[in-house]
């Protein structure tokens, strides 16, 4: 993770920001099966703009329905205590 972006919390700064991005969707961080890189991604649709030949590590939901129950529209509250 060092290598990819720096440090933990960089990586972290960066994953959160990926997830409040505009819409809805998921925050993913995938793992390149061929280089082994590590890289976040934001898929706003179920079958489509998924990473070919990388595996899902670390998903976060941000979809309404994650979160509004609880979270109301404070999206920011909720990808925190997801963490």
């Amino acid at each position: 993770m060092t290598e990819e972006f720096g440090s933990y919390d960089d990586w972290r700064k960066d994953f959160n920001a990926t997830a409040t991005m505009r819409g809805i969707g998921w925050a993913i961080l995938y793992r390149d099966n061929i280089t082994g890189n590590l890289v976040n991604q934001w898929i706003n649709e179920h079958e489509t703009g998924h990473l070919a030949g990388c595996i899902s590590l670390l998903v976060l939901d941000v979809f309404e329905h994650a979160f509004m129950i609880d979270y109301g529209l404070k999206r920011g509250d909720y990808i925190g205590a997801f963490f």
